[in-house]
């Protein structure tokens, strides 16, 4: 019985952040209010109250639910080696997941393209976008490392440095993919650009 408690409140809660991610993308973040979150997804604004204190804590629980659950779902697709193809295909893989999965295309839209970041929502999430970004900024460190080790990197590379410009290339290209600044193909844009800059890198 408490076995189907727990299942029923994750799915309710599941329910909310679906409806909430539906309404954010709809009528932006600030005009979103928690009545209209609560009637998409059919439970009383009480029941939201319950799972979520406000907006913040919602867009704080989309950014650990989408980025948690599909790491794992795509976890055998990402490539395991540290090379420097190696880590140009990690980020193919999850261009192409943003562009498959309509469902996390649409959260990535919204997160990059959509949110008005103000300083007390920032404040908010600020530990849960730090997760989302270091996931991206271990895979680059590992390789960098490796492959500075190995004699593949020209001299005097900053490291700390280029892992945050690779960070930075790689979202600029999935906000003007998803924000529909241009018509090319995301995947086929990280596979050019992180390309280009991790070729001037190699020794």
């Amino acid at each position: 019985m408490v076995r189907k408690c727990k299942e029923d409140a994750e799915k309710t809660r599941q329910a909310v952040l679906e409806s909430a991610l539906d309404v954010f993308t709809e009528k932006g973040y600030a005009r979103t209010t928690f009545d209209e979150i609560a009637a998409r997804a059919g439970f009383t604004k009480g029941a939201v109250y319950w799972y979520f204190k406000n907006k913040a804590d919602l867009v704080a629980a989309l950014i650990v639910e989408y980025t948690q659950r599909k790491q794992a779902e795509i976890e055998k697709s990402l490539p395991k080696g540290h090379t420097l193809d190696d880590l140009i295909h990690f980020f193919e893989v999850w261009a192409s997941v943003s562009k498959n999965d309509l469902r996390y295309a649409k959260f990535n839209r919204f997160v990059l393209c959509q949110m008005e970041w103000s300083e007390a929502v920032v404040d908010r999430v600020d530990k849960n976008l730090i997760v989302l970004k270091n996931f991206y900024l271990e895979k680059i460190n590992r390789t960098l490392v490796e492959c500075q080790k190995n004699g593949e990197l020209k001299d005097g590379l900053d490291i700390q440095k280029i892992q945050h410009v690779i960070t930075a290339s790689y979202l600029g290209i999935m906000f003007s993919s998803l924000s529909k600044r241009f018509n090319f193909d995301a995947e086929e844009m990280v596979r050019l650009g992180l390309g280009l800059l991790i070729n001037g890198i190699r020794k």
